[in-house]
C-alpha cells in the first residue's frame, strides 16, 4: 500500500467503522489510492493504529459503493472509475442540482444570495491571481449555499455523495481557455433566477451549467470516443 494513513484520533461520539470509511473513500476520491491498487486489512489497521474490524466493515461500505472491488485470488483493489460510470454520476448530478435550485429558489434569503455574489465574485478573482485551489472552494461553495437553502436534507445528502466521486475530475475544466469566466457568468444566471424566485428558470439556469460542466469534462477526457 503505497499511501500512507495517518492513526485515527477520535472524540468520545465518534465511530471507528465510520472514520475509516471517510478517510480510506477520500483516499480513492482524490486520487491518492489510485485504481488496482489492493487494500489489506492489516497495513489498513497497522497505519490507522487499529484493530481490523472496523476496517472490514468500512471496506464492505467501499464495496457497496463500488469504489473498491474483491478479486479472487488478489484481494480487494480500488475500482476506478469507466468512462460509463462518469456519464451516470455527471446525470445524476445535473438532475439533482436543478432540482435543488429550483427547490431554493422558493426558500432562498436575501443573506443568502449576497453571500452567492460575493463568493461567485471571489471564485474569479482567486482563479485570475492562479489560486486554482481556492478558485475551485469557492465554486463548491456557491453549490453548497443553494443546497442548504433548499432546506432538503436528503437531497443534500444525495447531491454532497455525487459530489464526492467527480471532485478529482473538477481541475481538469478549470484548464479549458475562458470556461471559468463562462461558469461566472452562469453563475450570475443562477442567481437572477433565484433573487426572482423563478423556480422554472433556476430549474434550467442550473441544469444549463451543471450541464455544461459535465460536457467540457467528458469532451477533454474522451475527446476521441465521445
Amino acid at each position: 500500500m503505497e499511501y500512507e494513513l495517518s492513526p485515527i484520533k477520535f472524540d468520545k461520539t465518534g465511530y471507528i467503522r465510520d472514520s475509516v470509511f471517510s478517510i480510506l473513500r477520500n483516499a480513492i476520491l482524490d486520487g491518492k489510492l489510485e485504481p488496482g491498487q489492493r487494500l489489506v486489512e492489516r497495513n489498513i489497521a497497522e497505519q490507522l493504529k487499529i484493530s481490523r474490524t472496523p476496517v472490514r466493515e468500512a471496506i464492505r461500505k467501499l464495496e457497496f459503493e463500488k469504489l473498491v472491488t474483491h478479486i479472487p485470488r488478489k484481494g480487494v483493489v480500488v475500482s476506478g472509475f469507466t468512462k460509463e460510470d462518469i456519464k451516470e454520476i455527471q446525470l445524476m448530478r445535473v438532475a439533482l442540482e436543478a432540482l435543488s435550485c429550483s427547490i431554493a429558489a422558493t426558500k432562498i434569503k436575501n443573506g443568502e444570495l449576497e453571500r452567492l455574489n460575493l463568493v461567485n465574485n471571489k471564485m474569479l478573482k482567486e482563479y485570475k491571481e492562479g489560486n486554482i485551489d481556492k478558485s475551485i472552494l469557492m465554486n463548491k461553495k456557491f453549490h453548497d449555499i443553494i443546497c442548504k437553502a433548499a432546506e432538503s436534507p436528503h437531497l443534500y445528502y444525495f447531491i454532497n455523495t455525487l459530489r464526492g466521486y467527480i471532485n478529482s475530475f473538477t481541475k481538469l475544466t478549470y484548464t479549458k481557455q475562458g470556461r471559468l469566466e463562462e461558469v461566472f457568468e452562469e453563475h450570475n444566471k443562477i442567481i437572477e433566477a433565484l433573487r426572482n424566485h423563478d423556480s422554472d428558470k433556476a430549474y434550467n439556469s442550473a441544469r444549463t451549467h451543471v450541464g455544461k460542466t459535465s460536457e467540457v469534462y467528458l469532451t477533454m477526457s474522451y475527446s476521441k470516443d465521445i
